[in-house]
C-alpha cells in the first residue's frame, strides 16, 4: 500500500487530459437534459422524484413547506404528513434546494441536471488526481462514472443519488487536499460537503466514509486537533440549517422528517413499512443478503465495466499498490455492502417493487466511488503490464475485454431506455386523456396508497394548488366538501388499474369518470361487477359493502357479469338495501342471498364497495375496492326512519353522494378495475346537481 503523492501532478494546469475532462463534463451535462425531455418528461417509476420536485418548487415560491389547505388529507403528496397546516415532506431541503435554484433562473430545473452531471464528472477527476497523482488514471475513473448506466440514468432524475456521490466527493478530496498542503479552507469546505452530504443520505456517509475517518484520525499526528477544528467549522452551517429545519419539520431539533410519517420506515430487522397503510413487511436477514445481491448483479452491467473494475481493484489491492485513501475508500465500500443488509429500503426497491431493474441499483451510486477510482488505477495498471508483454499480447486480451464492456454497458443503456419509454408512454396517455377535459376540472385520484403522485407523477398538483387541473385523492366523505369547495370545478373520478405502471408489462389502464352530487330521502347507485374480473384459479368471490358498522356480502360468479341495486338512505345497512338489478322488491329464487353483519368499531358515513376472491387454498385477496362519499344528515325527528323525500329540520336533504355518471374515457392496457359505481337514473331520486 502506498501513501504517496504526485505533487506537480495535482497542479490544475491546461492540458490534452484537462481539456478532455471539460468535454467530458459538457457532454455530460447535455446528455442529462436531453434524457430528461427524451425519456423522463414526466418523471420516472421512482415517484421519489415528486418529492423533491414539489419541495423545490415550494423552495422557489420562498416556503419551507407546502401549504396544506383543508381537508389536508384530499390533497396529501406521495409520501408526505400534515403538521400545523402544512405539508412535510420527507427529505431534507438541501437537494430540492439546488433543483428551486434553477427555477429561480431559468424556470426550469435543466440547468440544475446539466451542472450536477457535470459536476460529478470534474469531481471525480479532481478526487482521482488527489488519490492517485496520475491526470491519465483520473481522466479514466471521470470517463467510467460518466459512461455507467447508472450514473446518465440518475444525471436525468429529480433524486439526491448524484449529488449525494457529488458531495461525498467534494468531501474526501477537501479533506485530503487540505491535509496535504497543510491549508484551512479546504478542510473547511469539505467539512461543509460532509455536512450537506450526511443531511441528505447520512446512512451511506457513516458507512462509506468510516474508514477513511479512522485512517484520518489514526495518521494525522499533531494535525489531528487542526484538521478536526476546520471540519467542524465547515460542517457547523450545514449542521445549523439541519436542526433549523428539523425542528420547524417535526417540532424537534434532532428527528430528521424522514421517519416523522411511518416510524417502522428505519434501519433493521423485523417488521417494516413504507407509510401508515402499508401491510407490515418481514424484513430478515436472508431478505437483506438477497436484495445486496440482486443490486449487485445489476452494478455489473450498470456500472461501466462493473465486474471488471471490481476484479481490477482486488487486483489492485492484493499487489498493495492502492494509496492509503484510496484503499480505505475500498473497506469503505464493503462495509457499505454489509451495512445495506439491514436496511429495508433496498429491499422494497429490489423484491417488492422492482424498480431497480429501470432505472438501476441506485442505492450503490455510492459504490460507484470506489469502483471507479481503485478499478481504473488497477485497470491501468493490468493494462500496461499486459501490454509490456508484447503489444500483439497485450492488445489480444484488451480489445475483448473493451469491446465485452462496451456491449454490455451499450445493451443494458440501451434496455433502460427503452423501458422507461414504455413506462412514460403510458403516462403520456394518462395525461392526454386528463388534459382533454374541458374547463378546469377536478379531478379525484382512485388509486391505491392514497397519495397523489403515485403511483402516477401525472396526478401530482404544483404547491399552489392551482394548476388547470386540481387532483384530490378519492376517500370518502371529505370528497363532497372538495367538490363544494370548487363549484366552478367540473368533478371526476380517476380510476387507475392495480398495479398501474409498476414495470413495462404492468397494466396502465386508466378510467375517467363524470361526477355528480344526488340528494335526497335516498339515492340508489348501481354496482356493476365486470364479466371475468377475477384471474387465477380461485374458489368464489363475493362482493362487500360497508358503511360504519354495518356490512352486508353477497356471492358474485367470478366469471360472468353481474350487477346490484345499492338503495342509500339514512338508517344504515340492511338486506334489503342490496338487491339484483331489476329484482325489484321480491328476490328471485336463484338470487344470491345477501347477509349482514357488523363491524366492530366501524365508523364513518361513506360506503366502501370491495371485490374479494378467495383461491383454491382458501386464501382472500381484494380484487378491487372503491368508495363512495356519502354524507348523511340530522333527521328530523330522532329515531324516525327515513323515507324517500326525508328531509332534516332545517329542510335539506338526509342523503347526500357524489356517484358516478359514467365513463367519460378510458386509455391504457390490460385489466380495468372490475367495479363500477354509478348513480341510478331511475326518477324520483331526489334533486341532483354536477359538479
Amino acid at each position: 500500500m502506498t501513501t504517496g503523492h504526485d505533487d506537480d501532478a495535482s497542479v490544475p494546469r491546461r492540458s490534452a487530459v484537462g481539456w478532455y475532462v471539460v468535454a467530458l463534463a459538457v457532454c455530460a451535462g447535455l446528455g442529462a437534459v436531453v434524457l430528461r425531455h427524451t425519456v423522463f418528461p414526466l418523471l420516472s417509476v421512482n415517484n421519489d422524484e415528486g418529492i423533491y420536485l414539489l419541495h423545490a418548487r415550494t423552495l422557489a415560491a420562498g416556503r419551507l413547506f407546502p401549504a396544506a389547505p383543508d381537508p389536508a388529507q384530499s390533497y396529501l403528496p406521495w409520501l408526505g404528513t400534515v403538521v400545523d397546516g402544512h405539508y412535510v415532506l420527507k427529505y431534507t431541503p438541501f437537494v430540492p434546494a439546488i433543483y428551486a435554484v434553477g427555477l429561480l433562473l431559468t424556470g426550469s430545473i435543466d440547468l440544475a441536471l446539466a451542472v450536477i452531471a457535470a459536476a460529478a464528472v470534474v469531481v471525480t477527476y479532481l478526487l482521482g488526481v488527489e488519490l492517485g497523482g496520475s491526470r491519465r488514471v483520473a481522466a479514466l475513473s471521470a470517463t467510467l462514472l460518466a459512461f455507467s448506466p447508472l450514473t446518465v440514468i440518475q444525471s436525468a432524475m429529480v433524486l439526491s443519488y448524484l449529488p449525494a456521490l457529488i458531495l461525498t466527493q467534494a468531501a474526501v478530496l477537501g479533506v485530503l487536499r487540505g491535509r496535504r498542503r497543510l491549508r484551512a479552507w479546504p478542510v473547511a469546505l469539505g467539512g461543509a460537503a460532509l455536512g450537506v452530504a450526511a443531511a441528505v443520505r447520512p446512512y451511506d456517509v457513516v458507512l462509506l466514509l468510516g474508514p477513511l475517518a479512522v485512517w484520518l484520525a489514526v495518521t494525522s499526528v499533531g494535525r489531528r486537533w487542526w484538521l478536526l477544528r476546520w471540519l467542524l467549522c465547515g460542517l457547523a452551517v450545514p449542521a445549523v440549517v439541519v436542526l433549523v429545519t428539523n425542528l420547524a419539520a417535526t417540532g424537534n431539533p434532532l428527528r430528521l422528517p424522514f421517519a416523522l410519517l411511518e416510524p417502522d420506515d428505519r434501519l433493521g430487522f423485523g417488521g417494516r413499512r413504507l407509510y401508515p397503510a402499508d401491510g407490515l413487511h418481514q424484513f430478515g436477514l436472508p431478505d437483506g443478503l438477497r436484495s445486496v445481491g440482486d443490486h449487485l448483479w445489476l452494478m455489473g452491467g450498470w456500472a461501466c465495466g462493473g465486474v471488471v473494475l471490481a476484479a481490477a481493484a482486488i487486483g489492485a489491492a492484493v499487489r498493495r499498490r492502492l494509496p492509503a485513501p484510496a484503499a480505505m475508500l475500498g473497506v469503505g465500500a464493503v462495509v457499505f455492502l454489509i451495512g445495506y443488509v439491514g436496511f429495508w429500503g433496498a429491499w422494497n426497491a429490489a423484491e417488492l417493487w422492482g424498480g431497480i431493474r429501470y432505472v438501476g441499483p441506485f442505492y450503490l451510486v455510492p459504490v460507484l466511488i470506489p469502483l471507479v477510482h481503485l478499478g481504473a488505477r488497477g485497470a491501468a495498471a493490468g493494462a500496461a503490464a499486459l501490454l509490456a508483454r508484447g503489444r500483439r499480447v497485450g492488445l489480444a486480451v484488451l480489445v475483448p475485454v473493451v469491446t465485452a464492456v462496451a456491449v454490455l454497458t451499450g445493451f443494458v443503456f440501451s434496455g433502460a431506455v427503452r423501458d422507461n419509454l414504455v413506462l412514460t408512454d403510458h403516462d403520456k396517455d394518462l395525461r392526454a386523456m386528463v388534459a382533454g377535459l374541458p374547463g378546469r376540472p377536478l379531478v379525484f385520484v382512485a388509486a391505491s396508497p392514497a397519495f397523489l403522485g403515485h403511483p402516477s407523477p401525472v396526478t401530482a398538483n404544483g404547491p399552489d394548488l392551482d394548476g388547470r387541473q386540481l387532483y384530490a385523492i378519492a376517500r370518502g366523505v371529505d370528497d363532497l366538501t372538495v367538490a363544494a369547495d370548487h363549484p366552478d370545478r367540473p368533478a371526476y373520478l380517476l380510476r387507475l388499474a392495480t398495479a398501474y405502471n409498476r414495470s413495462p408489462s404492468s397494466p396502465s389502464a386508466a378510467r375517467l369518470e363524470r361526477l355528480a352530487v344526488r340528494a335526497g330521502g335516498q339515492v340508489e347507485v348501481t354496482v356493476a361487477v365486470g364479466a371475468r374480473s377475477v384471474s387465477g384459479p380461485v374458489r368464489s368471490a363475493r362482493l362487500v359493502v360497508t358503511a360504519g358498522s354495518h356490512r352486508l356480502t353477497v356471492p358474485v360468479d367470478p366469471r360472468a357479469a353481474s350487477a346490484f341495486t345499492l338503495t342509500v338512505d339514512a338508517d344504515g345497512l340492511d338486506p334489503a338495501d342490496l338487491t339484483p338489478s331489476g329484482g325489484g322488491d321480491t328476490a328471485e329464487p336463484d338470487s344470491p342471498t345477501v347477509t349482514a353483519s357488523a363491524v366492530r368499531g366501524g365508523r364513518g358515513t361513506s360506503i366502501t364497495v370491495a371485490l374479494l376472491a378467495t383461491d383454491t387454498h382458501g386464501r382472500d385477496r381484494t380484487v378491487d375496492r372503491q368508495i363512495l362519499p356519502v354524507r348523511l344528515a340530522t333527521p328530523a325527528a330522532p329515531g324516525t326512519p327515513s323515507a324517500p323525500g326525508a328531509v332534516t329540520r332545517a329542510g335539506s336533504a338526509a342523503v347526500t353522494v357524489l356517484g358516478s355518471l359514467g365513463r367519460v374515457d378510458e386509455v391504457g392496457a390490460g385489466a380495468r378495475p372490475p367495479l363500477s359505481l354509478t348513480l341510478a337514473s331511475a326518477p324520483g331520486q331526489g334533486r341532483s346537481g354536477s359538479r
